[in-house]
């Protein structure tokens, strides 16, 4: 099975992967659904403007590769649901897919950021845990997260993830395996009081706040389309 994906594709399965461990109750998810999703302007870089039948076409393509599952409309439903199959298909637990998740919706991240915005779907106990997990996904015969150069005035290392077709190749680092956050290094961090450190205290913050808004834009969301349901039943 291929294990690369073109745009459109990664945000549907990040849609698909996100709502099915935040929103379960609204899980499969209809067409209309999964493109306003893929279209959130919150908790998504890039953000795209899809339309449905963009969306149709891939959810076509990724049922044809096994990767989402069709339901017919069930007594008294009017509509098709989707969900994915990402864990018969690669084994991937909780953890791996918030992980994913978050790479393919948002694009390279570091540690610091990953745990934040990971924890609405998993929980992680500490830093150690998301590089520890990092680790895993970046070894073995096909390796699917791998490290990004250092940036220029940047102590943290960013993560990405390996699904992209090779015509959206990523600059990787040579060999910059995930950093081990030990438990004495993660206590002294959190007495840091250097400007980079507060800076990065303040970045993840935001993240989290961020993180809350898009739970408060989506269950408005959901319900107004249950409120429109209703109108409309």
């Amino acid at each position: 099975m291929a294990t690369t994906f073109n745009p459109i594709e990664r945000r549907v399965l990040g849609v698909l992967i996100e709502k099915a461990m935040t929103q379960p109750e609204y899980y499969p998810m209809t067409a209309n659904a999964i493109v306003a999703a893929c279209n959130q302007k919150s908790n998504r870089d890039p953000v795209m403007e899809l339309d449905e039948v963009a969306v149709d076409a891939t959810l076509t393509a990724l049922r044809k590769r096994g990767l989402v599952e069709q339901f017919f409309p069930a007594p008294g439903a009017r509509t098709d649901r989707f969900k994915h199959k990402i864990e018969a298909a690669f084994g991937w637990g909780a953890r791996e897919r918030a992980i994913m998740t978050e790479l393919l919706l948002r694009g390279p991240q570091t540690v610091g950021e990953l745990r934040t915005h990971c924890s609405r779907m998993a929980p992680f106990e500490d830093l150690e845990t998301v590089s520890n997990l990092l680790d895993t996904l970046s070894r073995g015969e096909s390796p699917i997260v791998a490290a990004l150069p250092r940036e220029l005035g940047r102590s943290a290392i960013r993560y990405t993830h390996l699904l992209y077709p090779e015509d959206e190749a990523v600059g990787l680092a040579p060999s910059a395996p995930p950093t081990t956050v030990t438990p004495t290094t993660a206590s002294s961090a959190t007495h840091a009081t250097s400007p980079h450190h507060v800076g990065s205290e303040v970045h993840d913050l935001r993240a989290q706040i961020d993180a809350l808004r898009n739970e408060v834009a989506d269950l408005r969301r959901e319900i107004n389309e249950i409120r429109q349901q209703h109108k409309t039943g």
